[in-house]
This record gives structure tokens, sequence and C-alpha cells, in this order.
């Protein structure tokens, strides 16, 4: 089957939201100001699901907008250091008795063995060419960002400025975003480009990058700083698929361990896999259980 974002966004919202409140926080979740700023008001604007969702989310007045920006919104928000929060997981699934093995797969079989009773396919970009999967609907949108490294908790808002086409990640035009992790490194973004599998990074383009980022928000840069502490530039792939997320079970027989399978595919996330990761791995707990029972 296949979803939109918004139906798992809401439950992996709720799930960061409580994860940053922790006390003990490990997971390299923080709760932060959001800031969408758009150049021109979109056509036919109507507010997103989420303005009941993230708290305090109201429009920007005018003088709250930054220079060439026409119309712009506010709200609570999250921000995920990524690797940190990798690690969390990783850490809470081996404390739960989890074992893992790093090894080259190539076909879905390579993950079957005589004790393999369910595999869940999150293979991301390569569901394009994995043995068995080969989903052609599949492809991959460029991002490139810069890394800078702030003091911590310098930065505790986050922006994206939409220039041109029709607004959103995927909607044409320009996008522009800032994003603080916990320990004080800060994302500047970026592109988004579909079918560019190109690994080396653009230094024109970082440089655009940067000087966008805080043309929007020029207190992205200390007061006793002259210039921008780069630590990096990166290259992502989103694993975006046409018609969406899939998620679905199948079984599959193996003659060589003579039993079925259950395989359930997750995959097809784009750019949102990580804020709808949550309520997505729910429905897939959900689809496997449903898929158990009808057998």
């Amino acid at each position: 089957m296949f979803y939109l974002d918004s139906e798992f966004d809401k439950k992996t919202f709720q799930y960061f939201w409580e994860l940053a409140k922790m006390k003990e926080n490990k997971s390299g979740v923080i709760i932060i100001d959001g800031f969408d700023y758009w150049d021109k008001l979109p056509e036919n604007f109507s507010d997103p699901w989420f303005k009941t969702l993230c708290p305090n989310y109201r429009h920007l007045k005018k003088e709250e907008l930054p220079e060439g920006v026409e119309f712009g919104t506010t709200y609570k928000t999250i921000s995920i250091n990524a690797p940190k929060y990798l690690e969390y997981l990783l850490y809470k699934f081996k404390s739960l008795g989890g074992t893992t093995q790093c090894t080259t797969v190539f076909h879905l079989h390579d993950c079957i063995d005589s004790n393999t009773d369910i595999v869940i396919n999150c293979s991301g970009i390569h569901a394009r060419t994995l043995g068995g999967v080969e989903d052609n609907d599949v492809y991959a949108a460029r991002g490139q960002i810069v890394i800078v490294q702030l003091p911590r908790s310098y930065i505790n808002w986050t922006f994206e400025r939409y220039s041109g086409g029709k607004g959103g990640i995927d909607g044409g035009g320009t996008i522009t975003y800032v994003i603080p992790r916990d320990n004080g490194e800060v994302i500047l973004g970026g592109t988004y480009e579909k079918h560019n599998y190109s690994t080396e990074p653009d230094l024109k383009e970082a440089t655009a990058i940067v000087q966008r980022c805080l043309s929007t928000r020029s207190d992205l840069l200390p007061q006793d700083q002259t210039n921008l502490t780069i630590k990096r530039n990166a290259i992502s792939f989103r694993p975006c698929r046409k018609g969406g997320i899939r998620i679905e079970a199948e079984w599959i027989s193996t003659e060589k361990f003579g039993k079925k399978i259950l395989i359930c595919h997750n995959y097809g996330h784009g750019g949102y896999g990580f804020q709808s990761s949550y309520g997505a791995a729910q429905n897939v707990i959900e689809t496997i259980n449903k898929s158990l029972s009808s057998d």
C-alpha cells in the first residue's frame, strides 16, 4: 500500500516530542522554534495540516519577516542530530537483545537463513536495484549541504525558505534551510536535484548555500565572528519513489529452506524519512501482524 507522509508524521512528531522532553535526553532530539518563509505568498495558500499539532503555530507579522520575504509562519518543532539518534536506536535495539551483522546484500534471499521467518526491507534508494525488489519507481533526489560549527545552543531555531516554484521541498525553485544539532553543528542547505547521482560537492553551490542562509538570517553568524566555521560539505541522496511510500507485505517461498518467508517492504520516504519514521514503523508492525493472522 502507498501512504501520504502526514499519516505517519503526527505519531512520529509526538514520539520525538516526548524524547526531547526526557530528563536524561541521549537521543539527540531537541525542541526549537521553526520558521517557514516564502518570497511570494503561494497561490491558494492554506495552513498546513500540522498547524494543530505543532504548538504556537501562527503567521508572522510583516516586521518579523526577513528582507525579500513576503509571507511566513512560525511554530514549535523538533530537530534531530541524526548520527546521535541512530546511535541511540542501535543502543536500544541491542539492549533488548538485538544483534547486528554487516554484510553485502545483492538479493532479498541473501537475508534469509534457516532461522529467518520475517524480513523487513528498508533498502531505501537501493530498492531500485536490489534483487527480489527491483522497483523502477525508486529514484534519488540529490541534496547538497554545508555543515558548520557554532557554540552549543547558540542556534535554537530552524528555518526553510522557498524562492520561486510552488513552495515545498520538491515544488521547484530554490530551497534554503538551517537545521541545528544539539552538539553545535548546524546544517545549511540546500539543493533538491532529481535523478542526479553525483557524489562530488559543488563548491560554487556550497558558497551560494552559505550566502543564502546568511542573507535570510544574519543572526546565524555570532557577533564575535567574521566568518562561519565550515566543517565539511556533504552530499546525500533522498530515496524517493513515484507514488510515495511503499509499506506492503508479501510471502515468498524458498526452495533452499523449504518454507515461506514474510517480506515487509518499507521504503520510498524521500526527504521525510526521519519525520515519518516512527509512524511508518508502527504501520510495518501492523502490516506484519495482519499478514501473519491471515496466513
